[in-house]
């Protein structure tokens, strides 16, 4: 007799399941069958906790995003503006790029474009606007004179996002870039 587990940790292994043979097959290509054979469950569990696999691709681009949520929470504990707004920058510069690392398939022809569109454009919009409340509190401290910290905000991170996606550009490269923006904006 087959043990009952626990309904969020049943979850959790079907999106860890489909995440691997995306990664392994591409999207497009995983079925759902594949999925539940590769966990050896039935398929009428799958329907019990998703209701086809774009949720399944929804939960993982979830995943990832919650844990780009995570690394910007932290570089957010800083004290003083200054060092929050670096820690930001370099946590999102990082995040970034490990997302886009979850965001590769085992090989070139592996095409995870649905997941990526998803993952990135959440996290850019996560990004952007904690970077708008960054600039606003830098407008407000008379650290920056940002004009428009909600346009600034999502031109930032968008090009961020773009830069840490490319592999020929260092984080260290792409945080001088940054910074000098940001700084361009200074009295």
């Amino acid at each position: 007799m087959r043990e009952s587990k626990d309904s969020e940790i049943r979850r959790d292994e079907f999106v860890a399941a489909a995440e691997k043979l995306f990664r392994e097959n591409g999207i497009v290509e995983t079925t759902i069958n594949a999925i539940v054979k590769e966990m050896d469950v039935a398929k009428g569990l799958f329907y019990y906790y998703f209701e086809s696999k774009d949720d399944v691709i929804d939960a993982i681009s979830e995943k990832y995003n919650l844990d780009f949520r995570r690394s910007i929470e932290r570089s957010l504990r800083q004290d003083e503006f200054d060092q929050r707004l670096d820690a930001f920058i370099e946590d999102s510069i990082l995040s970034f790029r490990q997302m886009w690392e979850k965001l590769r398939g085992d090989n070139d022809d592996i095409d995870l474009s649905i997941l990526a569109s998803r993952s990135v454009d959440e996290a850019k919009k996560t990004a952007s606007s904690v970077l708008e409340e960054l600039l606003k509190e830098g407008n407000s401290s008379r650290k920056l004179n940002i004009l428009s910290p909600k346009l600034f905000a999502e031109a930032i991170i968008g090009g961020m996002a773009d830069l840490a996606a490319q592999s020929e550009a260092t984080g260290e490269e792409i945080k001088k870039i940054i910074e000098g923006l940001i700084r361009s904006g200074k009295e």
